[in-house]
């Protein structure tokens, strides 16, 4: 059975449960001590995942603005799973060995800075790593990581599980960015692939509740029953022998003008070719490991489409602080609902020492040998 990006994730980093508890129960009240000098890291070590281990390394010290976070939580997702074997980014760009894989999650500041109040000390936060050159050594798989002000996020209500807190960044992040186009251009439907995928979900329900019909692209028979469970009425399997014919017909009764493709190659250009005139298609992965074939230059040219990626890493730093606040807000608070668009099934834990069972777990569920 394909895994959804949270259903597998490592679950408490460099504790064990009883631990995270306690800090959960007495978060106000701990009696917080100096940080050891030592911690335990996944530690990447080559440039192609060969050599990667959990490894003994120095705590990192905090510099100006910044904080020290003992580490309770973090996810394992795509952008994870490429780091750790080497295969996140381009050639130039890519975090240079020796690299700490975890884009995000969540800990206990235990330390600060200069120039970052003491009052910040024992707050639970969200955390994500922005800069390369920052993950390059302090990512979140390890008991202890460094990050800039601007990269955590103090949760309002406190009493928000680790488990919670440690993925409002990655995903949810990605979907608000795409609910800001769609709202911002105007775009009165939309078109997804990859849309039995955690995001997928997310950003279906958030349309839904929003008013904006979506055409949603699987490729199993029981990812279509699950969106149908989910009350959408226009879930496509793209390996129907009719499918290209389902989707004009989908388009043509919804218009969607913008869409959002993780799987890219023979689909995506199916899709463009199939879209309206003036619409966005927004690449933002490329699980078929293929490029985007037959997108002709009448589509580009008289009929305005236009083509574009979205990564997240490049487009958070660009939103102001404030605005990045009010979407976790948003996030944080819709967690805590009935009908979340955002809560995620978290179905597996791993310790620190475990890493490697949720990297062949995950593996399974995706072809990566392409990005080598």
């Amino acid at each position: 059975k394909q895994k959804t990006a949270y259903e597998i994730l490592s679950g408490l980093v460099g504790s064990e449960m009883c631990i995270r508890d306690r800090y959960q129960r007495r978060v106000h009240g701990i009696q917080l001590m100096e940080a050891p000098k030592k911690m335990k890291a996944v530690l990447r070590k080559d440039e192609i995942g060969k050599d990667i281990s959990v490894e003994e390394i120095p705590v990192p010290v905090p510099a100006k603005n910044e904080v020290l976070i003992k580490v309770m939580a973090s996810p394992c997702n795509p952008s994870d799973f490429y780091m750790a074997i080497g295969a996140y980014g381009v050639p130039g760009k890519k975090p240079k060995p020796p690299v700490v894989p975890g884009l995000e999650g969540s800990g206990l500041i235990v330390g600060v800075g200069e120039g970052v109040s003491k009052d910040l000390i024992g707050k639970k936060i969200g955390m994500i790593c922005e800069s390369f050159d920052f993950i390059s050594y302090y990512g979140n798989w390890a008991q202890y990581t460094v990050k800039r002000l601007e990269d955590i996020y103090v949760v309002k209500d406190q009493s928000m599980s680790f488990e919670d807190i440690c993925y409002l960044y990655v995903n949810p992040m990605t979907v608000m960015i795409m609910w800001h186009i769609i709202e911002t251009a105007k775009h009165t439907g939309v078109i997804q692939t990859a849309a039995s995928s955690s995001l997928g979900r997310s950003l279906y329900r958030l349309c839904k509740k929003k008013g904006i019909p979506t055409i949603n692209i699987v490729r199993r028979p029981e990812h279509v029953k699950i969106y149908e469970e989910l009350g959408s009425t226009c879930t496509l399997n793209q390996t129907d022998s009719d499918f290209e014919a389902k989707l004009n017909a989908a388009i043509e009764k919804i218009k969607p003008t913008v869409c959002f493709d993780a799987v890219v190659g023979d689909l995506a250009g199916t899709i463009i070719k199939a879209m309206p005139p003036y619409s966005h298609y927004y690449c933002y992965g490329g699980l078929s490991g293929k490029p985007i074939p037959n997108v002709e230059m009448v589509d580009l040219l008289f009929k305005r489409k236009e083509i574009k990626g979205l990564w997240l890493s490049e487009q958070l730093p660009k939103i102001p602080k404030d605005k990045v606040i009010e979407d976790l807000d948003f996030i944080s608070s819709d967690i805590a609902t009935p009908t979340s668009c955002f809560k995620q099934n978290i179905v597996k834990k791993y310790l620190l020492e475990d890493f490697q069972k949720v990297l062949a777990e995950y593996s399974k569920a995706v072809s990566y040998t392409h990005l080598r």
